[in-house]
């Protein structure tokens, strides 16, 4: 018998997870302050919500939204249960979740001293297509204290897709590192370097960028980059990164440190375009990769 059960333990260890939804962080149009939690042991952001700060996002679809919530539980006592209700509008049309919550073990906050913080309870909005409108708050005699961290679904084209690495139709300055032995090329953006990248589109573009810490940077760091599209500003990304324990340069007669590689998705239209990326920190520099879904090097204007 023993032996039995430790076969179906083993097929359920070594069996392949099928159809697992993959999810990324959004940041929110409109929300309150920001606040770090660590969730074993890594900092993930989370918006304050209370009576007098709203939450909004502005999400394409179609797509799925995941909200995580978690209470503060300052005043509260180990094991006491704490019901709390989230209101939501989604392009108008309100609705409102009431959750539940403990202190949670091994979730603290990030240097904010704002005391304890409740376990993670999660809802779903399943997007239509288009433009959607989503607004989250407390009702207004509620004193609670909520944190909330949305998650956008990745699509298919994000999570699934065979990619290509594509290089600039123009640059100032290509890098080279190694990564585990392995040599790879990158792009230089920052005060003396510039970057001008073509794209036929419809794709999802994959931007991997590693901030240049320089002998005055160390430990976690945080920087914005913005991407232009055909001269107009598309996006701005909050970045959050550390050094890299296995990213090195190349050529070794430099005094900067990689840091890790950190991707995000720029979502390209129909046609041809082109992108132009800036780091808005000032006096810092990146390293940029870019891949696209293999599929659309077919693609013409």
């Amino acid at each position: 018998m023993k032996k039995i059960l430790l076969l179906f333990v083993l097929i359920a260890l070594i069996t392949p997870v099928e159809g697992r939804v993959k999810y990324t962080f959004i940041k929110p149009d409109k929300h309150g302050k920001m606040v770090k939690i660590q969730v074993k042991g890594k900092d993930r952001t989370y918006y304050r919500l209370d009576n007098k700060r709203s939450l909004e996002l502005n999400v394409k679809g179609p797509t799925t939204l995941k909200v995580i919530s978690r209470l503060n539980m300052r005043d509260k006592k180990a094991g006491e249960k704490i019901d709390y209700k989230i209101y939501c509008t989604h392009n108008g049309k309100k609705t409102h979740f009431t959750k539940s919550a403990v202190i949670s073990k091994g979730i603290e906050f990030g240097h904010s001293g704002e005391g304890n913080i409740g376990t993670g309870e999660t809802f779903v909005l399943n997007l239509p297509s288009g433009e959607n409108i989503i607004k989250l708050y407390l009702g207004k005699k509620d004193e609670s204290i909520v944190y909330i961290r949305p998650l956008k679904e990745l699509d298919q084209v994000i999570s699934g897709t065979k990619r290509v690495a594509i290089d600039p139709a123009e640059y100032s300055k290509e890098v080279m590192i190694l990564v585990k032995e392995s040599e790879y090329d990158y792009f230089r953006i920052g005060n003396n370097d510039s970057l001008k990248l073509k794209i036929i589109g419809p794709a999802t573009l994959r931007v991997m960028s590693r901030l240049e810490y320089d002998i005055t940077m160390n430990g976690e760091k945080k920087y914005r980059m913005q991407v232009y599209e055909d001269g107009g500003l598309k996006n701005t990304f909050l970045l959050n990164t550390i050094i890299s324990q296995s990213a090195v340069y190349a050529e070794t007669n430099t005094n900067k440190i990689l840091s890790r590689a950190d991707d995000f998705f720029v979502e390209v239209p129909a046609g041809e375009h082109n992108y132009t990326f800036i780091v808005l920190d000032s006096g810092r520099s990146a390293l940029l990769k870019f891949y696209i879904p293999e599929e659309a090097l077919s693609n013409t204007p």
